[in-house]
C-alpha cells in the first residue's frame, strides 16, 4: 500500500510532502492542534466572507461538528470544500486552483474585494496557507464528519485517506489512482485512521513544528527581531546571519508576540468605538449645518429686500453658490461617513481573523501573519476621521455698508468657516477707499511688510468644486502647492531686509541698488556691442546684473477684492495707481501705488460693462481711459473711462489672438496678435488704421510699447529679443538677444524713453537699452520668481510685477542718465503694462 510511516506525517492542506522536519526531534501530523469540538463561529453557512471562508465569530449559529464540513469549508468560487485554501493579503481565502485562475500576471485579484496580492516567487503556491479552516477541515473528518473527496470531479464519494503531496483528501478510488499511476509516483497517503493515530501520538499543539514558507524541508525553529519574522534553520544561516540578526527560539518569543496580537485586536475594538462616536459627530455637524444652510438662506432674503431693485441677479448668483457649497459639504460628509463604516467593518474582519487564528492555530502558526495584521491595525489606528470635519460651517455674511461699490460687493458672499484655530482668515469686504467694513477691520489691510494674510486651507472635498469655477490651469495654485512653496517669497522684506546688508549697519535702507562704476558698464556695453556685430551675445554669467529688492507686494489667491486666479495683465495710470487684469475672475482691479485695493469694475458676461478673460490692460494717460483686451471667445477690445464706466468695444470681427496693448502719444490704440503675428492699429471709436504682418519676424510676441516717433516695440519670447517695426510694418531693428534677455515677458519705456526689457529666466531681471538698442544696464531680484506674466513701470522708477504665484511686486531699478547718443523720450509710454 503506498502510504507512509507515522511518524514521516508532515502539514495541512497546502504544506510539502510529509518528511521530517530538520531540526525537530518529532514530526508534524498537522499545523495546528486537534480541538476536540469545534466553535460556533464555524458552524454558519460560507460566502468566502471576509479573512476566511466562514465569516465572523457574530454570524454563528448553532450546530454540532458533523455538520461542520458542509457549511464553513466551502470555498466561495467553486463551493466545494476547501482544496488547498491559500490567504490573500485581504485575509480572505480560496482554494489554491481558484486562484490560479484569477492570476494576472505578477499578482492575483482577490474576487471578493478586488485587492491585489503579489505573487511570490513560487507563484500561489508559496502564499500563506489558511492554518485554521485546514485543521478544521482535518479536525472535522477525524472526528467522523461525512467529507467528501476533493481528488475527483464527483464529489459524492466519502474521504478515507489523505494525500500530503497533492493536498487532497482522497475516495478509494483516488487511493488506488495514487498507487498505480505514474504521475502520483512517490505520493504519501494515509488513511484517516492512520492520521488519527499519529495526531494522537504527537505532543502538545505548541510543540508542532510549522514549515518554513521558503523551505519547505525545514520547520520554524527561530524569530527574527530584526526582520519581526520567524524563520527556520537555512534562512537564519542564509538570510539571517546572527552577526547582523537578533534571533531568538520561537518557544520564547511566540507568546510574547501572540499577546501582542491579542492587544491589537483590543486597541482595534477601542478604535471601533471611537470610529461610532465620530459616526455621531457626523450626524451633529450635518444637522448643524442643515441649520446653517435654512439661517442662511433666510440672511440671502433678508439682505436682497435691503436692496431689492438693484440686487436680483446677484441673490440668484449667491443662491447658488450657497446651493454649491451646501452640497459640496454634504458629499463630504457622506464621503467620510462612508469611509468610517468601511474602516469599521474592516476592523470587524481583521479582529475576527485575529480571533480564529489564535483560537485555532498555534502560536507559530500565528506569527505568520503578524507582519500583515501590524500593518493593517497601524493603518486603522492611524485613520482620524476627524481631521475631515474641518471647513464644514456654513454662514453668509452680510454687509450693507459696501452695497454703494456695486452689485457685486454688496450681496455679500458664503463664509466658509471651521478653519483650525489661529489660522489667518479672508479680509472682509472694504470700500473703495480701504476703509474696512464690520468688526476684524485691521484684517484686510496690507501688513507693513505689505503682505496679505494667506487664505485659509481648503477642503479636499472642495478643491474640485473651486476648480471648476476657475477653468485656468493656474487656479489649482493653492490647492496644490503648500505654504512651504511660497515660503521663498515671505522671507524678504519691504523696503530692503537686514538679509540684504553687505557689511552695511543694520536698519541702514536699501531702497536701491548702488549704481554700477562706469567703467563697468562701458565694459559691459562694449562686451554686448561686440558679440552682435558677429552674430553672438555674451553669455548670461558674463553679464554682471545689479541687485534689486522688491518694496512692496500684495494680493493673493481667491475671489475676494485684492485677490486674483491669474493677473495678466498689469498697467500704470499718471496717477501712479496700479491697474489689474484678473482674468479668470472676470474683472479689472485698481490699486495705489502701496497696494491697497481702491476699487473694481467688470463681471462675467458679454453685455456692455461684462467682461470675459481679460487678459491686458493699457492706460490712455491724458484721460485715464482704461483700455481691456479680451482673449478667446470674444478676443475684442473695452474701453473703460478712469471711474469703471463702460465706454464702448470693438474689435471682436478683426482680432483673433490679441496679446499685447499699448496706447502711443496721439491715443491710438496699438495691439500685436500671437499666433496669427499680426500688428493692429485702431483709433479710439474703434476704426482700423492699420494692419501688417509680421510673420517673418515674430515667433511668440507678448509685449508692445510704442514711442512718439511711430515706432513699435514688441518683446518676443520665443525670439529672446524686442522686435521694432514702423507703423508701416517695416522691420528697423532688434534690441537684445538669447544670452542677455532670455525668454522676455514685456517691454516697457520709461520717462528718460529707454527701453526695459523684463525677462524671468531664472531670477526677474530687468535689462535697460537705449531705442537704438545699445545697452544701459543690467538688473536682476534677489529673489526667484518661477512664472511671471506681465510688467509696466511706475513715474518713480519702480517696476510692477504680475506673478503667476498671485501676487504683485513692485521693484526698484536704478534709473541711469541716458547717453548722448539716446534719443529724447517719447510723450510716454506704453505696452502691455505700459501707460500713456
Amino acid at each position: 500500500r503506498c502510504c507512509v510511516p507515522i511518524p514521516q506525517v508532515q502539514l495541512s492542506l497546502g504544506s510539502s510532502p510529509p518528511t521530517t522536519l530538520s531540526g525537530s526531534g518529532t514530526t508534524a501530523g498537522s499545523q495546528l492542534g486537534s480541538p476536540t469540538s469545534l466553535p460556533e463561529a464555524f458552524t454558519a453557512p460560507s460566502s468566502g466572507g471576509e479573512g476566511s471562508s466562514g465569516g465572523s465569530p457574530s454570524d454563528g449559529g448553532s450546530g454540532g461538528s458533523a455538520a461542520l464540513p458542509q457549511l464553513s469549508t466551502k470555498c466561495s468560487l467553486c463551493h466545494d470544500t476547501f482544496t488547498i485554501p491559500k490567504v490573500l493579503n485581504c485575509l480572505h481565502t480560496f482554494c489554491q486552483p481558484c486562484l490560479e485562475k484569477e492570476c494576472t500576471g505578477d499578482k492575483v485579484r482577490c474576487p471578493q474585494c478586488n485587492h491585489d496580492t503579489p505573487l511570490p516567487p513560487g507563484g500561489t503556491a508559496g502564499l500563506p496557507s489558511d492554518y485554521a479552516v485546514s485543521n478544521i477541515l482535518e479536525t472535522a473528518a477525524l472526528e467522523g464528519a461525512s467529507l467528501g473527496c476533493t481528488g475527483c470531479k464527483g464529489k459524492e464519494s466519502s474521504a478515507v485517506a489523505r494525500c500530503f503531496d497533492c493536498a487532497n483528501f482522497l475516495c478509494p478510488n483516488c487511493v488506488m489512482a495514487h498507487q498505480f499511476m505514474h504521475c502520483f509516483e512517490g505520493h504519501r497517503v494515509l488513511t484517516l485512521g492512520e492520521l488519527q493515530s499519529a495526531r494522537d501520538g504527537l505532543r502538545a499543539p505548541q510543540d508542532k513544528p510549522v514549515a518554513c514558507l521558503r523551505h519547505r524541508s525545514e520547520a520554524l525553529r527561530y524569530f527574527c527581531r530584526s526582520c519581526d519574522t520567524p524563520v527556520c534553520k537555512e534562512c537564519a544561516l542564509l538570510d539571517h546571519p546572527k552577526a547582523m540578526h537578533d534571533l531568538e527560539p520561537l518557544s520564547e518569543a511566540a507568546p510574547r508576540h501572540v499577546e501582542g496580537l491579542s492587544h491589537m485586536v483590543e486597541d482595534g475594538r477601542v478604535k471601533s468605538h471611537d470610529l461610532r462616536a465620530a459616526l455621531k459627530t457626523l450626524e451633529q455637524v450635518s444637522s448643524r449645518l442643515q441649520s446653517q444652510y435654512q439661517r442662511a438662506q433666510g440672511e440671502v432674503a433678508d439682505t436682497f429686500h435691503f436692496y431689492r431693485s438693484m440686487l436680483e441677479e446677484r441673490r440668484q448668483e449667491t443662491l447658488r453658490e450657497l446651493e454649491n457649497v451646501y452640497n459640496a459639504k454634504m458629499v463630504s460628509l457622506g464621503l467620510l461617513g462612508q469611509k468610517v463604516q468601511d474602516t469599521i467593518e474592516r476592523i470587524h474582519q481583521v479582529c475576527a481573523f485575529v480571533e480564529r487564528l489564535t483560537r485555532f492555530s498555534t502560536s507559530t502558526e500565528a506569527l505568520v501573519f503578524k507582519q500583515l495584521l501590524e500593518a493593517k491595525f497601524q493603518g486603522f489606528l492611524s485613520f482620524r476621521p476627524e481631521a475631515g470635519l474641518h471647513g464644514m460651517d456654513l454662514e453668509f455674511v452680510s454687509n450693507y455698508q459696501a452695497i454703494q461699490v456695486g452689485v457685486r460687493n454688496t450681496f455679500g458672499y458664503i463664509k466658509q468657516g471651521g478653519a483650525p484655530e489661529g489660522a489667518p482668515r479672508q479680509p472682509p469686504i472694504a470700500r473703495p477707499n480701504g476703509v474696512v467694513l464690520g468688526p476684524a477691520e485691521r484684517s484686510s489691510t496690507l501688513h507693513q511688510n505689505g503682505h496679505h494674510p494667506p487664505p485659509p486651507p481648503t477642503s479636499p472635498f472642495e478643491s474640485n468644486l473651486l476648480s471648476k469655477r476657475f477653468s485656468s490651469a493656474n487656479s489649482l495654485g493653492p490647492f496644490s502647492t503648500s505654504l512651504a512653496d511660497v515660503s521663498p517669497y515671505e522671507k524678504w522684506s519691504s523696503g530692503g531686509a537686514d538679509i540684504f546688508h553687505n557689511g552695511s549697519d543694520f536698519g541702514a535702507p536699501q531702497d536701491a541698488p548702488a549704481p554700477p562704476p562706469q567703467n563697468a558698464l562701458a565694459e559691459l556695453s562694449s562686451k554686448y556691442l561686440a558679440s552682435t556685430g558677429v552674430g553672438l551675445y555674451p553669455l548670461k554669467s558674463q553679464i554682471k546684473r545689479q541687485k534689486m529688492i522688491y518694496h512692496c507686494k500684495f494680493g493673493e489667491f481667491g475671489v475676494m477684492e485684492g485677490q486674483f486666479t491669474e493677473p495678466s495683465g498689469v498697467a500704470v495710470n499718471a496717477q501712479n495707481d496700479i491697474v489689474v487684469a484678473d482674468t479668470n475672475n472676470h474683472r479689472i482691479q485698481i490699486f495705489d501705488r502701496e497696494g491697497r485695493f481702491k476699487f473694481q469694475f467688470g463681471e462675467c458676461g458679454k453685455r456692455d460693462g461684462q467682461l470675459l478673460y481679460p487678459n491686458r490692460v493699457a492706460v490712455v494717460r491724458q484721460s485715464g481711459d482704461i483700455v481691456v483686451t479680451e482673449r478667446s471667445p470674444t478676443h475684442q477690445i473695452q474701453i473703460y473711462n478712469q471711474y469703471g464706466q463702460f465706454v464702448r468695444k470693438f474689435g471682436a470681427v478683426i482680432l483673433q489672438h490679441p496679446r499685447g496693448v499699448a496706447v502711443d502719444p496721439k491715443g491710438r490704440v496699438v495691439v500685436v496678435e500671437c499666433k496669427v503675428m499680426r500688428v493692429i492699429i485702431f483709433d479710439q471709436s474703434g476704426n482700423v488704421l492699420q494692419k501688417f504682418g509680421c510673420s517673418k519676424h515674430l515667433e511668440f510676441p507678448n509685449g508692445v510699447v510704442v514711442n512718439d516717433r511711430q515706432e513699435i516695440f514688441i518683446s518676443d519670447n520665443r525670439a529672446h529679443c524686442v522686435k521694432v517695426f514702423n507703423y508701416d510694418g517695416v522691420f528697423l531693428r532688434q534690441i537684445g538677444g538669447e544670452g542677455l534677455t532670455n525668454y522676455p515677458i514685456g517691454v516697457c519705456m520709461n520717462q528718460g524713453g529707454e527701453i526695459l526689457v523684463a525677462d524671468n529666466h531664472n531670477n526677474f531681471n530687468v535689462t535697460v537699452f537705449t531705442q537704438d538698442g545699445q545697452l544701459v544696464n543690467a538688473l536682476e531680484s534677489k529673489v526667484k520668481h518661477a512664472q511671471c506674466f506681465d510688467v509696466a513701470l511706475m513715474d518713480d522708477g519702480s517696476v510692477v510685477l504680475a506673478s503667476k504665484d498671485y501676487r504683485l511686486y513692485v521693484y526698484r531699478y536704478v534709473q541711469l542718465p541716458a547717453s548722448s547718443s539716446a534719443p529724447p523720450g517719447s510723450g510716454g509710454s506704453g505696452g502691455s503694462g505700459g501707460c500713456l
